[in-house]
């Protein structure tokens, strides 16, 4: 089997089986930004039985999604060949699309019994998968980390359909209008996420996050605005260096919440505010009304997903840098006014409230 060249037959008759396998990959945002390939996967033949093996922290967010039927969860350092026997119990699967590159991910299918797994011909493991697709050129207009996903799907013969559907995400979990107020709302949630585990470069400062709370709560004194931090248990103090800024009503929930209990709390918000994070691109698969704050990082590569959602990033002559420190002087983040960050949160608010 040559590199890089996919053997499966065309028009997706490679997923004609009743029963598929899909590995998820490990970080929390990607799997989010893996979505619209399982989503088209499923719109190619509804009828196809849909099991997402994933590890254990993502199993509550591949459980909230329509279209996966059924969900192996495995516990982070457990090695391949206990993966597989997971996999044995639960199968047989007749596919398997690999998610991750990794040689490991192709081994614990592999181990698993699964027959035919499609992924990209990476670190050596094209002799391991019956399909190995060749990763795809970067063009301007794909430069977006979800293509690289659905790539994958389309190199199977999967037909993609309107590119909007695939990017759709459900309605927000929390209406703004409340029926029970005659359809106006006077407490409203808001998520902030001020941590990132990837580092300090990526973070917008807590003292500009409290003054934009703070101005968003002068500037719609007809609403009680109810605040939630969330983070990683790394991520507490910073939680509570926030929560000291901010009046209440606030609950600094960072480290209090695994991804299960954290997908029902945001699941709660009318909006969320945050850095570039897992949480970031968990909020928008769930139809959470998202800010997004980009610093060294590059939304065209991870922005969430979704034409509702705010992207500020202040473009400097060093962005993107990718760093998890910042070198020199922050200019980044610091070009962005919590003033800003009001306009937009306002902006989500508006649309909601006229929705």
């Amino acid at each position: 089997m040559a590199p890089g060249q996919y053997h499966e037959p065309a028009g997706g008759a490679a997923v004609a089986s009743r029963r598929w396998l899909v590995r998820s990959p490990n970080p929390l945002g990607d799997a989010c930004m893996s979505l619209p390939a399982v989503r088209a996967l499923k719109k190619s033949h509804p009828a196809l039985h849909l099991t997402v093996c994933c590890r254990e922290n993502l199993a509550a967010m591949w459980e909230a999604q329509a279209e996966v039927d059924e969900v192996i969860p495995f516990a982070k350092g457990l090695g391949p060949g206990a993966v597989g026997r997971l996999i044995r119990a639960r199968g047989p699967f007749d596919g398997g699309l690999l998610l991750p590159n990794s040689l490991r991910s192709a081994l614990e299918l592999r181990l698993g019994g699964v027959r035919k797994l499609t992924g990209y011909a990476r670190y050596g493991r094209g002799v391991l998968l019956s399909g190995a697709v060749k990763e795809p050129d970067p063009s301007p207009e794909k430069q977006h980390h979800v293509h690289r996903y659905l790539h994958l799907v389309e190199a199977m013969g999967i037909p993609m359909g309107p590119l909007e559907d695939l990017l759709a995400i459900p309605p927000p979990p929390t209406p703004f209008g409340d029926p029970a107020a005659g359809g106006a709302r006077r407490e409203i949630h808001l998520g902030i996420c001020p941590g990132a585990e990837y580092g300090n470069a990526k973070r917008y400062p807590i003292e500009r996050y409290a003054a934009a709370i703070g101005g968003l709560r002068a500037r719609r004194p007809d609403l009680t605005i109810r605040v939630s931090i969330f983070g990683s248990p790394a991520e507490r103090q910073i939680g509570e260096d926030l929560a000291a800024l901010v009046a209440a009503p606030r609950s600094n929930r960072a480290g209090e919440t695994d991804i299960a209990g954290l997908v029902e709390e945001l699941r709660g918000c009318h909006l969320v505010a945050t850095n570039d994070t897992g949480t970031m691109h968990l909020a928008a698969a769930l139809g959470v009304p998202t800010v997004a704050i980009f610093g060294s990082t590059e939304p065209a590569f991870t922005a969430p997903i979704g034409t509702v959602h705010r992207v500020i990033r202040h473009k400097v002559d060093c962005s993107p840098c990718f760093l998890r420190e910042c070198p020199i002087d922050y200019r980044c983040m610091l070009r962005i006014e919590p003033e800003e960050v009001v306009r937009e949160m306002e902006v989500l608010l508006t649309a909601a409230e006229t929705d």
